[in-house]
C-alpha cells in the first residue's frame, strides 16, 4: 500500500468527524421535547458537498497511482 495523501487524510478524518457530529446530533433530537416541531438540518447542506468533493479526490488520487 502506498502512502496516503494529504487530501486522503484530511477526508478520513472528515468522515470520523462526520461520524462523531452525528452522534451528538442524534443525542441532542432524542432530548428535545415531543411536540418541539420540526427539526430542520441546515448543516447538512455544507457536510455533504464537502465530504462529497473530497471522497472524489481521494478516489481519483487513489485509483491514479
Amino acid at each position: 500500500m502506498s502512502s496516503l495523501t494529504k487530501i486522503q487524510i484530511a477526508t478520513i478524518f472528515l468522515i470520523i468527524a462526520y461520524f462523531i457530529w452525528e452522534l451528538f446530533v442524534w443525542f441532542w433530537v432524542k432530548g428535545q421535547p415531543e411536540g418541539g416541531g420540526a427539526i430542520i438540518r441546515v448543516d447538512l447542506l455544507i457536510i455533504y458537498p464537502i465530504l462529497l468533493v473530497l471522497i472524489i479526490i481521494s478516489i481519483y488520487q487513489y485509483f491514479k497511482k
